[in-house]
């Protein structure tokens, strides 16, 4: 399911988790994202902020291990996508949720 606060339109590529991550959590200050800051450390914290890291590092994996143009790493990252809503790229989900070992063996296979 695409969460409330998920951007939705044409230029979406691409879908990562973005609710409840576990995350670090600041200890003293302001955090508008954080559900309970408390004397914790950890928790979880829900939004697209929370979805990029995933994608970034899922790009930073295929980079340490394979030599290819950055159009052959979006070509993986797309073409291994879990497809959800309408069959192909559509506007809620991209080409789908984001799948790293898919990603990597298909570059392993190119």
């Amino acid at each position: 399911n695409r969460a409330s606060f998920s951007q939705y339109n044409r230029q979406v590529d691409i879908a990562a988790p973005g609710v409840d991550v576990f995350s670090t959590l600041p200890t003293e200050g302001r955090c508008d994202i954080c559900e309970s800051i408390g004397d914790y450390e950890y928790g979880t914290i829900s939004g697209t902020s929370m979805a990029c890291p995933h994608v970034a590092g899922v790009l930073a994996l295929l980079v340490s291990k394979f030599d290819a143009t950055p159009e052959e790493y979006i070509k993986a990252i797309e073409e291994a996508a879990e497809d959800l809503g309408s069959s192909g790229k559509d506007r809620e989900f991209g080409h789908g949720l984001i799948q790293a070992h898919d990603a990597l063996k298909y570059l392993e296979e190119a």
